[in-house]
């Protein structure tokens, strides 16, 4: 009877087999692999934050949240048309590199640099305003940040996928099996997708800056 109770009340646990993961990471890898380099950046970001001087965060305010007084003093237009110059910068970029045979190496070194802006305004506002600068990223910056980033990553993949495509469609000798007009149509629709969810977090930015920019003390 206690064999019986523990065969059926007791749930068998799953074991991970290797196949499984190799099944994820084939299928996810180049996602978890722009996510690795995206956090990668972040965390040179935060190192480099300690020996950045002014000119350096105000040349590199543009793509960046690096001179806050600067950015404080915005209207709310002012405000979203920065946060949606800048990413759309970086998403304009993937999308190009995305077309190309060589773009892959430098969608790594995009997205890394997107995280090295980000660990840079974390680091500097932690630096210069203590509390008041980490809870002011957190609050303000990162929700913003965060939905970009998603998007940016996700986009990316596409755009590795499509750049991947490009050089078999230059450099095979057989006829490929996808057309180049239908991959493009594609890649483009998910560009719009990707600008849409660009043009919702600076929204977000706006919101946030709007509401709550004002309650910090620097």
């Amino acid at each position: 009877m206690k064999g019986i109770v523990l065969s059926f009340g007791l749930p068998r646990r799953r074991r991970v087999h290797l196949p499984d993961i190799k099944k994820v990471f084939k299928r996810y890898g180049v996602m978890i692999l722009f996510g690795t380099l995206l956090l990668t950046g972040l965390a040179l970001g935060i190192i480099c934050a300690r020996f950045a001087d002014s000119q350096t965060l105000r040349s590199l305010d543009f793509l960046f949240t690096t001179n806050l007084d600067a950015r404080l003093s915005q209207s709310a237009l002012g405000t979203f048309c920065a946060c949606f110059a800048s990413d759309f910068i970086f998403l304009i970029c993937i999308y190009l590199l995305g077309l190309t045979s060589w773009g892959i190496p430098f969608l790594f070194l995009i997205v890394c640099f997107k995280g090295f802006g980000t660990g840079l305004t974390a680091g500097c506002l932690c630096l210069l305003h203590s509390l008041s600068g980490a809870g002011f990223y957190l609050l303000v910056l990162l929700p913003g940040t965060f939905l970009f980033s998603a998007a940016l990553i996700i986009f990316a993949v596409r755009a590795f996928a499509c750049s991947k495509r490009v050089f078999r469609w230059f450099f095979n000798k057989t006829a490929p099996a996808f057309t180049l007009r239908h991959e493009l149509f594609q890649y483009s629709s998910r560009f719009l997708s990707a600008l849409i969810l660009t043009f919702l977090a600076s929204l977000l930015d706006t919101l946030l800056w709007t509401l709550f920019a004002g309650t910090f003390q620097f």
